[in-house]
């Protein structure tokens, strides 16, 4: 039990700059049509909310592993 929440962590540790490395290589500027339009958002479909919840789900897994690292040393 102690382990999987150690792996959870390290996991949610790793969300998110996988998910900034996957919105910076399939960004692309020049297939920007509007000024509005955020780019790369058509692209792979991992704009700014992609990464907003990529950081939350991390964000919990990271708490989640934690809760079952600290009530398995009990």
């Amino acid at each position: 039990m102690r382990l999987i929440g150690k792996w959870m962590q390290l996991a949610a540790l790793g969300i998110l700059p996988i998910a900034i490395g996957l919105q910076l290589i399939f960004d692309d500027p020049h297939a920007n049509t509007s000024e509005l339009e955020r780019p790369g958002q058509e692209v792979f479909g991992f704009g700014v909310d992609g990464l907003l919840i990529s950081m939350i789900f991390g964000a919990c897994l990271f708490m989640l592993g934690r809760f079952m690292e600290g009530f398995s040393r009990e």
